[in-house]
């Protein structure tokens, strides 16, 4: 099922889509049971426990309660790795199924946002399990002291694990959000930039729920990376929207004045005064300086798409 740019009825599309999860179900299914065979497993929870090797008693041993629970975590540990390895299959058909929906100009936008979408999402990942996990678990088994004694249990590790990578991979999109939030207008650029200690503190907050505990390690260096994926989002914001961040600063310093009080001695109100008007001022040179660009006709796209 190739990507297409086509149309079809409504359950044409009811039974593209029946097709295309039914081989995504299919595909994840068998790699899970291949992932669940012993070779696969032990490597894959290997692989998952290797950078806290070190901090569980016996060089990593992780304790099944009962006999039960035995299968269920090799079944998980399977599962999470089946997903993961068919994830570009499932991918692909999400592409096809909606690709053909979207306009050419669409389009360019889509896939450098997927792409970049994806590499955030790993790169979180691979942050927290190479600079977050081991620091982050040496100082919870370290709490252990006196006559309590560390029982590792393996699937409450399975599940703070998962946790943690999910939710470093998830915070890492952070750059696309605040990209189409100024992007789209939803924010100011001018508002962002200014109250940065607010928004400094909302990302303290957010890694504090995105990490599963409260162990300071997870936190703090979530927070970092929140920060400085921020302060880039901003930067790349500044530079591939410019001119509408220019008319943004020149719009908010017009309007200050309309309201404007010259008499008011508030330091903070001066300041802000004084801000607004250096951006407006610079924004209003540097959309002078542009050339004149024609403006796109998206009417000959609807014309089209109605012939």
């Amino acid at each position: 099922m190739p990507i297409q740019a086509k149309r079809a009825p409504f359950f044409d599309h009811v039974a593209e889509l029946r097709k295309r999860l039914t081989i995504c179900i299919v595909a994840v299914v068998a790699a899970t049971l291949a992932c669940y065979q012993k070779v696969i497993f032990i490597f894959t929870i290997n692989l998952l426990i290797n950078p806290i090797r070190h901090f569980l008693p016996d060089n990593g041993r992780l304790n099944i309660m009962g006999p039960f629970e035995a299968m269920t975590f090799r079944f998980q540990v399977a599962f999470i790795a089946g997903l993961i390895v068919m994830s570009p299959l499932i991918l692909y058909h999400i592409f096809a199924f909606f690709m053909p929906a979207l306009k050419e100009k669409e389009r360019k936008w889509l896939i450098p946002t997927v792409s970049a979408a994806i590499l955030l999402f790993v790169g979180g990942v691979l942050f927290a399990y190479f600079v977050i996990m081991a620091p982050g678990f040496k100082w919870l088994t370290a709490q252990a002291v006196g006559p309590v004694h560390l029982l590792p249990a393996a699937s409450d590790y399975l599940q703070g694990m998962t946790l943690l990578l999910l939710g470093f991979g998830v915070s890492f999109e952070l750059p696309l959000v605040v990209f189409y939030l100024i992007g789209f207008g939803i924010l100011k650029y001018h508002l962002v930039r200014s109250n940065w200690r607010y928004v400094y503190v909302i990302l303290f907050v957010v890694a504090a729920i995105a990490t599963p505990d409260w162990s300071p390690w997870p936190m703090l260096g979530l927070t970092g990376a929140l920060i400085v994926l921020y302060e880039t989002s901003l930067f790349m914001v500044r530079r591939v929207f410019h001119k509408r961040i220019w008319e943004q600063e020149v719009d908010a310093w017009e309007d200050f004045q309309l309201e404007y009080e010259p008499d008011n001695d508030d330091v903070v109100y001066q300041a802000k005064y004084a801000r607004l008007k250096r951006q407006g001022e610079r924004a209003k040179k540097k959309l002078a300086e542009l050339p004149d660009e024609p403006e796109d006709d998206d009417d000959d796209d609807d014309d089209d798409d109605d012939d």
